[in-house]
This record gives C-alpha cells, sequence and structure tokens, in this order.
C-alpha cells in the first residue's frame, strides 16, 4: 500500500445518499468516516446537534462549543502521522471557526479541508472569512471554482450499495426525483410531453406549495424520501430524468446513478463529462424538451455499453497528498 502522509477523518457524512460515495474509505486503514462528530448516548448527542445547528447559530452565536472538540478529536490511528479532517458541506467549521485553530493546536501539521458536494451559493458560508484559517476548499462545481477561487475537483466517485439489475420489462418509462428549487415550470412541461407521447412517468417532486401544483398519473407531490427508496425507484425505472438547477453543469448524483444501475440518462446539462461516461445510446442531452426522443425512451437498454467499473474517493485523498 502507498505510503500516505496523512491520516485522514472525514466529518458529517451522515446523509444517506453520501453512503455510495464515501462508504468504500472505511476499509483503509488509515481513513476514519463519521456520520457523527463522536460516539455518545441519545440525550449527549441530541445536546450536542442543538449546541451546533446551523438554525440556532444564524440567530444566536452559540457560546462554549470548546467544550466539544476533545471529543471530536479523540482519533486513534496506527501511527502519530498528522491528520487531515475533511468537513463534508463545511459541517462544524462554518458554525465555529476556532474548530480549526483546535485541530492546528493539536499538531502544526494538521490540516483543514471543506469539501462542498452543493452548490455554495445556497449557503450562507463566506469563503472569504473561512479561507483565513482552512487549508482548502473543493468544489464539485467548476463555475464555482471560479467564482469564489477555490479548487474543483471532479468528484464522481459511487459504489453500488443495492444490486444491480438488469431487466426488460420496467415500472416506469422515466424516473424524476428532486427538490423545485428554480426549475417547476421546466420539471411540469418534462411532465407533460412525456404523458403526451405515452410515456409512463414516476416524478417524485419535493419543496412545492399547493397552489403551485398540477395533477396527473405519476407524479407525486411529497417530503423526500431515503435515499434507498430512491434507488430502488431507479431499478424499477428505463430511463432517469435530470433537470439541472441554476447554472449548475456540474456532473450529479443522477449521472452516478445511470451509470452504475446501467439506466438510461435523459438530461439538460451540457457538461461533456455526460457524453465521455454514457454512450449514445444511452444518453439523451437536450435544450428543449420537444428535442427528447421518444424512441430513445421506448427502445430496450444494451446493457453490454455498460461497464462495471467504480470510481473510489481514494482518488481525493490521493488529490489531497498532491496538493497539500
Amino acid at each position: 500500500m502507498k505510503d500516505y502522509k496523512y491520516n485522514y477523518v472525514f466529518y458529517s457524512v451522515d446523509s444517506d445518499f453520501l453512503k455510495p460515495i464515501f462508504s468504500s474509505l472505511s476499509k483503509y486503514p488509515f481513513v476514519k468516516v463519521f456520520d457523527r462528530a463522536f460516539n455518545a448516548n441519545f440525550f449527549i448527542q441530541k445536546f450536542f446537534f442543538l449546541h451546533w445547528s446551523a438554525k440556532l447559530n444564524k440567530i444566536v452565536k452559540l457560546p462554549f462549543k470548546n467544550i466539544w472538540y476533545k471529543k471530536m478529536c479523540c482519533h486513534n490511528f496506527e501511527n502519530n502521522k498528522p491528520i487531515c479532517y475533511v468537513f463534508v458541506g463545511g459541517k462544524y467549521v462554518s458554525e465555529d471557526k476556532a474548530f480549526l485553530k483546535y485541530i492546528k493546536n493539536l499538531n502544526p501539521n494538521n490540516k483543514c479541508i471543506m469539501l462542498c458536494l452543493d452548490l455554495l451559493q445556497k449557503t450562507d458560508i463566506n469563503t472569504e472569512k473561512l479561507k483565513e484559517n482552512i487549508d482548502k476548499i473543493i468544489t464539485y462545481d467548476l463555475g464555482e471554482a471560479h467564482k469564489y477561487t477555490i479548487d474543483y475537483l471532479n468528484m464522481d466517485y459511487y459504489t453500488p450499495i443495492i444490486d444491480v439489475t438488469t431487466p426488460n420489462d420496467f415500472e416506469n418509462d422515466v424516473y424524476f426525483l428532486g427538490y423545485v428549487k428554480d426549475r417547476l415550470d421546466d420539471i411540469h412541461n418534462t411532465y407533460k410531453y412525456f404523458v403526451k407521447n405515452d410515456v409512463k412517468c414516476k416524478f417524485i417532486i419535493c419543496g412545492t406549495k399547493p397552489e403551485e401544483r398540477i395533477s396527473g398519473d405519476g407524479l407525486i407531490y411529497q417530503k423526500p424520501i431515503s435515499y434507498i427508496e430512491n434507488l430502488q425507484n431507479v431499478r424499477k425505472s428505463k430511463c432517469i430524468l435530470e433537470i439541472i438547477q441554476g447554472q449548475s453543469v456540474a456532473p450529479t448524483l443522477r449521472l452516478r446513478e445511470a451509470k452504475t444501475y446501467k439506466r438510461r440518462l435523459i438530461t439538460n446539462n451540457t457538461n461533456p463529462e455526460y457524453i465521455k461516461s454514457l454512450t449514445k445510446d444511452n444518453l439523451c442531452v437536450y435544450s428543449d424538451v420537444k428535442d427528447i426522443d421518444i424512441d430513445f425512451i421506448k427502445s430496450d437498454i444494451n446493457y453490454k455499453n455498460f461497464t462495471d467499473e467504480y470510481s473510489s474517493p481514494i482518488k481525493l485523498i490521493n488529490y489531497l497528498e498532491e496538493t497539500l
């Protein structure tokens, strides 16, 4: 095994959609992946959660977070190498930048990284202020990398967490899951186009107001579902629909799901990475909904055009080893 300069701690991998991205790192003895900051009983965890709540700290900056620092940094590795702390989404460091100074006081060679797997423009994080104490901020979105002068990395890591199936018959022709955000009209117009052309849809739409909703078969407005339930819907569908938010062109989970679970992808994302990742008969890129070829949806999937190769997040650690 390669001799790495650092041990690694990944914080706040608590969302179930992050597990297929980072779970494979746990097999390495120099990496620890945490969905919680530390192990403790329910009441202590609840108190900790409230103390570090982003919503509460927006209203009033809660003091004395340093009472948790020692617990949060109690990591037993097999060696005394410095530790690189990776904060997924900026959790903990965005609420209390003094925590970064504590980490450096433990060992001046320790490193602190913020890993952005969502758009920064949707948060209140002040990247310029954060840069004063953090070693590196990395984003999956090239546009935001230029906007905020931070590192860009194509984070296409993903491993299957349920069985990959190759059926010929599907419950749904097209499956969509997502928050409305700025794309409600696009979602509704795409759905109407599909229904008009006898395409069987399952659209799960989150975050709408009652007056914004329309009715139709396979059109479901509800709260977010678990990621496992999402993947079960992916397996039951021939095509996955992706409608990008804002100006983002970064590859998303929908691309990784299509590649990994061998389903076709319909997307309005023009990023060349998509063309590299899927063959033409498994990818439909459109600008106008009327450009979507219905025959693409109706024809059988050629499973031979998919590979069983998965991208490992060890590439992220190798990148950090090279650039820190």
